[in-house]
């Protein structure tokens, strides 16, 4: 299989065509992917997903997809490397990050299109236009915008979930379970944030209570999936990223280095050095 490397920061690609030129692939960066119009077939990680305008699919460097076209396709690619969100002063790339781990860390992300809202479509649409204007533009301030109506897609596609469009009552029990996912979730980098104490102060219930609750309708303690989506989140950002062990310590919230050694021992019985040659056994340490 054939994998292609981008050494630049960014590439925006806006295109139209009736014949896709690229075998089955990976690459060593990430891709967000508009159909502005046109269908087909994505032949994405062993699946054959159909595709239509208004799809959108986020893609990492483990990925492996080709297009199979049966309607002529316009295609916006957002070609980004681990250090593009490093290029602004006064930003912090570490939420952006998270971002993304957050994205490509949930199993329906996987295998299909990320847009189900029409109007959001439409939002998605407009900000790509605005990106692509910027990017060929080249000039002042340009690339502070392109990345300002990128994050904007982000957090879009953050609100794109699979229950977006669901409106169903769910009883009281399974509302709050909702809510406690979606407070780990937006919480998981601040260890002190997502302590049982801390939830069952935030919801207004005792710990043992938010505990019972969360086993009862999760079916894993609390502090398990604590820790289970944390270990997750780390090990993907050591599949796609280079950040030192340093950085990846402030980024997750460990107290320092050697609680990041630990904490990764406790989860996989190995060392954070072996994990990163399974994880990516081409790295030289």
């Amino acid at each position: 299989m054939k994998r292609y490397t981008q050494f630049n920061r960014l590439i925006v690609d806006d295109f139209t065509t009736d014949v896709w030129e690229h075998p089955l692939h990976n690459h060593n960066h990430y891709e967000v992917i508009f159909i502005r119009s046109g269908s087909g077939i994505h032949h994405l990680n062993n699946s054959l997903v159909p595709y239509h305008a208004g799809h959108l699919y986020l893609l990492g460097p483990e990925d492996e997809h080709e297009f199979i076209i049966e309607e002529p396709t316009n295609f916006v690619y957002f070609k980004f490397t681990k250090l593009y969100f490093d290029t602004f002063d006064g930003e912090n790339p570490a939420v952006w990050n998270q971002h993304i781990d957050k994205l490509l860390s949930k199993k329906w992300s996987r295998k299909r299109n990320l847009l189900k809202n029409k109007e959001d479509i439409n939002i998605v649409d407009d900000l790509f236009k605005l990106i692509v204007t910027e990017y060929e533009r080249n000039a002042l301030l340009s690339k502070k915008l392109v990345n300002h109506h990128f994050k904007a897609i982000l957090l879009v596609l953050n609100r794109n979930g699979p229950n977006c469009d669901k409106k169903q009552k769910r009883r009281a029990d399974s509302d709050i379970t909702e809510a406690l996912l979606e407070y780990i979730e937006l919480n998981i980098y601040d260890p002190k944030s997502v302590s049982q104490k801390e939830i069952a102060r935030y919801f207004h219930y005792s710990p043992n209570y938010i505990g019972i609750l969360f086993k009862k309708n999760i079916g894993t303690s609390l502090k398990k999936y604590i820790q289970d989506y944390r270990y997750n989140l780390l090990k993907q950002r050591l599949k796609h990223g280079h950040q030192s062990t340093k950085q990846l310590s402030l980024d997750f919230g460990f107290t320092d280095e050697s609680h990041l050694h630990k904490f990764v021992k406790t989860q996989s019985g190995k060392s954070l050095i072996s994990l990163k040659k399974e994880l990516v056994p081409e790295m030289i340490l």
